[in-house]
């Protein structure tokens, strides 16, 4: 059996277009969590122990670089000390918060002393410079903020004014000044991401035409592939599925197929995104968008189903502070079908592969 399919000329790319009515959110863009430190190799466990005991100890963190004899080059065979900086800044909680005409970062030189000097005299410092030169709209009550774990890119952890500088602090750091009103902003953003994707999981029941009885039945197709079937080719996790579709399902649906099948500890419905490849984008589909219109968005306004619809699926990583599904980061498998693991089948785009499921009479996966 022959089936025509769309040309698409490679395999999509990790940019992951999140919902509409998450456009303009401030979430990390790169498909990825935030790179891990990295471990110290080739040390003996005595060394790594002692250098783990040391870390607990007061102003350890800057300690390693004032007062500890550190040297840049600066000419050939011309050697000097290494001024340690850490750069602070106001920009409100996030930036484009405020007036960017208010907004100021400045780096600042650490003297070897202020290793157990308390965090206030760092504020103290910034904000001297920084209400000489804005006298209209100077900063009273404050406190100093650095990144937190947290994939939201405006989240930040407070830092205590009696904080001592060698303890929370490392070298190059990028410090934040947060005001009392700044603090609030950032925990309403907060509360109101939490509400947004709370509701994800009410939005996917709400658009679902398949009720339980019924989803229970659904089991995708390896083999005989019926001609006169509409199907969803599932691609997603390193495997794909072929799934017989009906045109009034919708991708709530399909996300409760395989919150079902796959098991809801594994993928709960709010972890769960649907795409499809447009413009050599990621881009995720709303939960009512119906089989019948994704076939005309596939194929031409004049397209009817019975049709092979090539779906992307992956599943959201969690946030590990607000433990949130974030809609922009994604596992590493998601979103790539078994052809992604070597050089010929990774050119192919999912309706090439759903061609080939097709005319092979069915060979993938089944769920």
């Amino acid at each position: 059996m022959d089936v025509v399919l769309p040309p698409q000329t490679t395999a999509p790319q990790r940019t992951v277009q999140p919902p509409a009515h998450l456009k303009g959110v401030a979430f990390p863009r790169d498909g990825s969590p935030q790179e891990p430190s990295k471990k110290e190799e080739g040390l003996s466990a005595d060394e790594l122990a002692k250098r783990q005991a040391r870390l607990q100890k007061r102003g350890a963190l800057l300690r390693k670089v004032l007062g500890a004899g550190t040297y840049v080059v600066d000419e050939v065979g011309d050697y000097r000390r290494k001024k340690v900086k850490v750069y602070v800044q106001y920009e409100g909680f996030q930036p484009g918060a405020i007036d960017r005409k208010k907004e100021l970062r400045v780096a600042i030189s650490l003297p070897d002393s202020w290793v157990d000097a308390p965090a206030k005299r760092l504020k103290e410092a910034f904000l001297k410079t920084y209400n000489s030169r804005f006298r209209k709209s100077q900063i009273g009550d404050c406190l100093l903020a650095v990144k937190d774990d947290s994939y939201l890119t405006f989240s930040k952890n407070v830092i205590g004014d009696d904080r001592l500088i060698g303890d929370v602090f490392r070298e190059n750091d990028e410090v934040f000044v947060v005001t009392e009103q700044d603090v609030a902003d950032l925990d309403a953003e907060v509360a109101k991401l939490k509400k947004i994707l709370s509701d994800y999981e009410a939005e996917v029941e709400k658009n679902s035409t398949v009720d339980m009885e019924e989803l229970t039945k659904l089991t995708t197709i390896s083999r005989e592939i019926d001609p006169e079937q509409a199907h969803c080719l599932l691609i997603g996790m390193r495997q794909c599925y072929m799934l017989p579709v009906g045109p009034e399902y919708t991708v709530a649906d399909v996300k409760r197929f395989i919150n079902h099948k796959g098991g809801r500890d594994a993928y709960p419905l709010g972890s769960l995104d649907v795409a499809l490849v447009e413009n050599f984008e990621i881009n995720v589909l709303g939960d009512g968008d119906t089989m019948e219109a994704l076939c005309k968005r596939v194929y031409g306004e004049e397209a009817s189903l019975p049709r092979t619809i090539p779906l992307y699926w992956g599943k959201r990583l969690q946030d590990p502070k607000y433990f949130l599904w974030i809609p922009t980061l994604h596992t590493p498998d998601s979103f790539r079908g078994p052809g992604d693991e070597n050089s010929a089948e990774a050119k192919k785009s999912g309706a090439e592969l759903a061609n080939d499921m097709v005319n092979s009479g069915g060979d993938c996966s089944v769920m």
